[in-house]
């Protein structure tokens, strides 16, 4: 067996601790979270060591990342099982990094054998691709709903055409309000009404003074409205360069595992690629049920004496994927034969719509983990 090196993380530095195969405390120290302090770490690591640290959202990943690069094998573990797993060792109380540093190595010495290189190299760096794009579309959606509550005091009547194109967002940043509409020259408005490319403009010069003329809007909000259509502009920018970073990263780290997902029926290629940034690598689960609760769609389970009954969704996993899960049902109800009888089915047995997606994200669930166990492409079932 090889010996366990525990390693407790801060912003700015790291306590670690090494012990070998019978628990025996080999060396101690403490290191700068620099290229330095790693360097110095490494120096006092015995060739054959195991690495656990916590998860900590983000200061842990750049020593885990070092430590991959140099072939060494790393776990992050989730804090909660650690802390568990010390009180289940000792009632006392001791907080100091160096001592956490030891209760992990320990808690990787007594799970050793459940203990191994989950990850490879790209896996959290696509996540956070993941989390990101997840992020800048939430801020798209809030976006778009500010710049229409904008409009509706500003210009409302030009809501009655879809201000969310490339065009009309490119136009209502230079023009957000009738008046500054009527004073200008065609020209310059013709200017602002860019086109899209492979697309026809919808609307022209004369229908936008069509909807400036005696407009009820108050001009003091334009300057709320341009900004809204800006930061639409700017957000989808990012968006689309998150998105294809976000999809060449998966290609290369899960390119198999996206054929697969894509298989299915209103699958494509973003969701597939959430998708598998959040499981990572599909043997991390030994049963479909282990991918749901991870997913946290599993009921909840109360049990007391006689009494045994299930209540709602737990909602204690992983929210990304759960997000992108329900996105995909909703998708599969649509293109799916298949799961659209399921949901059918769900809905006249009493379900509600929202506990029919559930019990159909389920069943997707169930599917892909089987295709993807087997590497099998998905057939739809008749």
């Amino acid at each position: 067996m090889c010996c366990v090196a525990g390693i407790d993380i801060a912003s700015r530095k790291f306590d670690y601790r090494i012990i070998d195969a019978n628990g025996a405390s080999l060396s101690r120290g403490s290191c700068e979270m620099s290229y330095g302090g790693f360097q110095s770490f490494l120096s006092a690591v015995p060739e054959d060591t195991v690495f656990i640290m916590e998860s900590t959202g983000r200061y842990h990943k750049n020593l885990c990342h070092f430590l991959i690069g140099k072939g060494f094998s790393v776990c992050v573990e989730n804090p909660m099982m650690i802390k568990n797993y010390v009180k289940s060792t000792t009632l006392r109380k001791t907080k100091t990094d160096s001592a956490d540093a030891l209760s992990i190595a320990r808690y990787g010495l007594a799970n050793y054998d459940k203990l191994r290189r989950e990850k490879r190299v790209m896996d959290d760096e696509v996540r956070s691709i993941a989390r990101r794009r997840q992020e800048v579309a939430e801020d798209i959606a809030r976006a778009k709903t500010q710049l229409k509550s904008d409009l509706a005091l500003a210009w409302p009547e030009i809501l009655a055409v879809d201000v969310l194109t490339a065009s009309m967002l490119s136009f209502l940043s230079s023009f957000a309000s009738p008046d500054e509409v009527l004073a200008a020259a065609d020209g310059d408005l013709a200017d602002a009404l860019i086109q899209e490319k492979g697309r026809y403009l919808s609307i022209s010069v004369e229908d936008i003074k069509g909807y400036a003329i005696g407009s009820i809007g108050v001009p003091g909000y334009a300057d709320l409205v341009k900004d809204s259509a800006e930061k639409i502009l700017y957000l989808e920018k990012r968006d689309k360069a998150l998105t294809k970073a976000l999809i060449e990263h998966e290609k290369k780290v899960h390119e198999k595992e996206m054929e697969i997902l894509q298989s299915i029926p209103g699958v494509g290629e973003i969701t597939a690629a959430h998708f598998m940034a959040e499981v990572e690598d599909i043997s991390r689960f030994a049963t479909y049920q282990k991918l749901i609760a991870y997913m946290g769609t599993d009921p909840s389970i109360y049990q007391s004496g006689e009494s045994y009954s299930k209540g709602h969704i737990t909602k204690h996993g992983n929210r990304s994927l759960r997000k992108y899960t329900y996105i995909m049902a909703q998708r599969a109800i649509i293109y799916s034969p298949f799961f659209r009888a399921y949901y059918d089915k769900k809905r006249e047995q009493g379900f509600s719509h929202r506990k029919a997606m559930v019990a159909v994200m389920n069943k997707l669930t169930k599917i892909i983990f089987i295709l993807l166990t087997r590497g099998e492409m998905y057939k739809e079932e008749s």
